[in-house]
């Protein structure tokens, strides 16, 4: 998040959405020694469930040791549509062995709490929850992924709450530090930040690296450090530990955590703040497990086993960053970049539809599911470059023409 590239295009997408992850965090309790296993057996189902040991569980058995439990953080890849149904049915299962937890959000700011109370209540269908929490401008990722887990909340009687920071906010503190804010703005902000430990730090900074190779404008770069991405980092799960704690407080109920893995990894994100934050809880975390991944029992509670989401037909990698559909990466050899698409192009139009959140794109890949191209060549490619020259029409042929110049490209990048 974060990172403004610098050239922007439009496209006729026909789309199979990977989005960018973060990397992070750390397992508090002892683990055992157990050495890595290289891949999940092939006919594993997905979301299969393993405890720290290997050994395959049942979704019963995971609630019974949720029992004891203050904080249960589930991480998630955003896109991934078998994370968010084994977190349906791990909700569900918790629910059934007599727990009744709150479910708390990183993809909702606090200051839309308002809204989820309205939707707890029964007051606000869920068919406009998605416009009413400003959904696409500030999470970006597709909230039709998100549907049959709050629907499911809303069936179980578990309460929805929102845990992360307003972007706001988050945007003044990125400029300012905590320094600049007023007291009436400060609301559920933790009343300091908690750093990173030296383990997490250690992740960041490679995550930071690979981040700083985008290529951005004179004025991000000036303002993109390591040490305001590592504030903002903090900010994240200190936020998001904050609130939930506050919430348990209050409530005198535990509380389920769905956020993106590398907040839940380690235990060095969201529960390590939540131990500094609350009173000796206790927490269980259950992570993702992906072929081709060894089984670090060190990484969390538990393990479910679900698939990586297949690389786009394209070979784009697309998040939402500072309001703008951002070209992540280019996969090499795909037909983006034989199109001389690259990592930094901000995608303007799906068509004739300007692609003002990721919802547009989803919806777009869907309706064109039977398209032969990717692209229309009455309809090409339009928008500024990395030179700064604007307004740039070239036709798909020419786009692929000059795939090996900077007419078309702009400066190479490492993305």
């Amino acid at each position: 998040m974060g990172l403004i590239p610098g050239r922007a295009l439009s496209l006729l997408v026909h789309l199979a959405i990977a989005l960018f992850l973060t990397v992070g965090c750390a397992r508090l309790s002892p683990v055992p020694d157990v050495p890595p296993v290289a891949i999940p057996d092939p006919e594993t189902p997905p979301g299969s469930l393993f405890d720290a040991d290997l050994r395959r569980i049942s979704l019963a058995e995971m609630a019974d040791k949720a029992l004891p439990a203050d904080y249960v953080l589930i991480g998630e890849s955003h896109t991934n549509p078998c994370d968010h149904r084994f977190q349906e049915d791990a909700l569900s299962a918790l629910v059934q062995a007599g727990i009744a937890p709150g479910l708390g959000l990183e993809m909702v700011p606090w200051s839309k709490q308002d809204v989820l109370d309205a939707y707890n209540r029964g007051e606000l269908p869920l068919d406009r929850l998605e416009e009413n929490l400003q959904w696409a401008d500030y999470w970006g990722y597709s909230f039709t992924l998100y549907q049959p887990v709050l629907e499911r909340a809303k069936t179980l009687g578990v309460p929805l709450v929102a845990l992360n920071v307003p972007k706001d906010l988050q945007n003044e503190i990125r400029s300012m530090g905590m320094e600049g804010l007023f007291v009436d703005q400060a609301g559920l902000l933790p009343p300091e930040i908690i750093p990173p430990d030296p383990e997490q730090t250690k992740r960041l900074e490679k995550e930071y690296l690979r981040h700083v190779q985008m290529p951005r404008s004179h004025d991000q770069a000036e303002t993109f450090n390591l040490q305001r991405f590592l504030l903002i980092q903090s900010l994240w799960d200190t936020q998001m530990a904050y609130a939930a704690a506050t919430w348990r407080r209050a409530a005198g109920r535990p509380m389920v955590i769905l956020a993106g893995s590398g907040h839940v990894e380690y235990g060095h994100g969201i529960a390590r703040r939540l131990t500094l934050l609350d009173d000796n809880p206790r927490i269980l975390s259950i992570t993702p497990w992906r072929k081709g991944q060894s089984f670090d029992p060190a990484m969390a509670d538990m393990r479910y086993y679900c698939p990586e989401v297949p690389p786009p037909r394209l070979g784009l990698v697309i998040a939402w960053k500072e309001n703008q559909a951002v070209l992540s990466a280019v996969l090499p050899e795909s037909r983006a970049e034989k199109a001389g698409l690259m990592a930094g192009d901000v995608l303007l139009k799906a068509g004739d539809v300007p692609v003002d959140n990721l919802e547009v794109l989803h919806r777009a890949g869907h309706d064109r599911r039977h398209a032969t191209d990717a692209f229309d060549p009455g309809n090409p490619p339009r928008g500024r470059r990395h030179d700064g020259r604007s307004d740039v029409r070239p036709g798909i042929e020419h786009a692929r023409a000059a795939r090996g110049g900077n007419h078309c490209r702009g400066p190479a990048s490492p993305g």
